[in-house]
This record gives structure tokens, sequence and C-alpha cells, in this order.
């Protein structure tokens, strides 16, 4: 389900942000531990948030962004420019990490019940650009739009997928119908959202 992150990231156009933020990787990949210092400044509330959002748990919360930050400081080097901004390289780590979190700890034996409309986190990453802002705003607002037009059973496989990491056997078998629906679903579902999201 890495492509919804990825739809998420194709509506948001680059900004001065991201290119500071690109900056800051690279005095990090020199050692500047002061870099990390300002780029932990300017996402952790919103990576928090979202790993607060999937794993339902303070303490794995912040564990969970201590490790993406000792990755992000590991990793500097590893990150290409143009396959996305540094704020989407950071959620994407935040998601993957907090996938295996819940694969290894048996979450999917309790009970979440995970809202896809709710995005808000993405509203809160700032700029220091107030036209970069509107901008922003405007682009999430979009993406609550487009998720908003999807079907009830689109909205549930894709939440199942992105923010509790079952797998689409898992979901097929939870939601108790066939394989090919879910997929079918899933197919749909992004496709109606990547249509919406490039109009």
């Amino acid at each position: 389900m890495m492509v919804i992150i990825t739809v998420f990231g194709a509506v948001l156009a680059r900004s001065p942000r991201d290119e500071e933020d690109a900056a800051l990787l690279r005095r990090i990949v020199k050692g500047e531990e002061s870099a990390i210092a300002e780029l932990f400044d300017r996402y952790h509330r919103l990576l928090y948030t979202f790993g607060f959002r999937i794993l339902k748990s303070e303490e794995d919360a912040r564990d969970l962004l201590q490790e993406v930050f000792l990755q992000a400081w590991n990793k500097a080097s590893a990150y290409e420019i143009e396959k996305g901004t540094v704020y989407t390289w950071l959620v994407t780590m935040t998601r993957n990490r907090a996938i295996d979190t819940i694969r290894s700890k048996g979450y999917k034996e309790r009970s979440q019940a995970v809202d896809i409309l709710d995005v808000n986190l993405i509203a809160d990453r700032t700029s220091s650009n107030p036209y970069a802002a509107a901008v922003f705003v405007e682009d999430q607002q979009n993406v609550v739009r487009a998720l908003k037009n999807l079907t009830t059973d689109q909205q549930q496989v894709i939440a199942l997928a992105y923010y509790e990491g079952f797998s689409q056997s898992e979901i097929a078998g939870k939601l108790n119908i066939p394989l090919g629906t879910v997929k079918t679903r899933m197919r749909k579902g992004l496709m109606e959202l990547r249509t919406a999201l490039t109009k």
C-alpha cells in the first residue's frame, strides 16, 4: 500500500521547505548532529501522531519515532530527491516500521477501528512560505474529498491495508469475503483516488 502515500505525495507541490529538508539531509550525511535535531523539530509531532494512529500506543509510538530518526540518521545518504520529498520519505519509513511492529507484536488480535478519512495529520505539516502553506491545505482538502467519494467497502480495505498492515489475503479472511473481491475493491479505490487527485 505504498501507493497511497505516493498518491498523497503526488498532489503536494514542492516548496522551499522541501529544499530546506533536502539540505538538512545533506548535512546529516556529513555527520552534523544539529541537522538531525532540526529535522526532528520539524516533523516529530506529525510522525508521532501518525505512528500513534496506527499503533494505538503512546509508548510504541515514542519508540517508533526514535527508530525512524535513527534510521534517517543512518540512511540519509540513501535518500533520492527525485523519488519524493523528505517528508514523504519520513512518512514512508514511519508507516513501514509501524507495520513491522504490528506484525511482530500481534496487534492484529486487537480490534482497531481506523477511519481512513481521519487524515488531518497531513495538515500538521508547516511551511515557512504562506503561499505554499495555502496550496498544501487545498491539496489536503482535495485528498479528503477524494477519499469521501470512495465507497465504504473501498475505504474499508484501504484502511485495513494502509493503517493496520493487513495483506490482501488477511483482509479477505478478516472480512470473510473472497480474495478477488478485496483486490477489486483495492484496485478500483486506488484508481479512483489517483484519477480524482490528478484532475
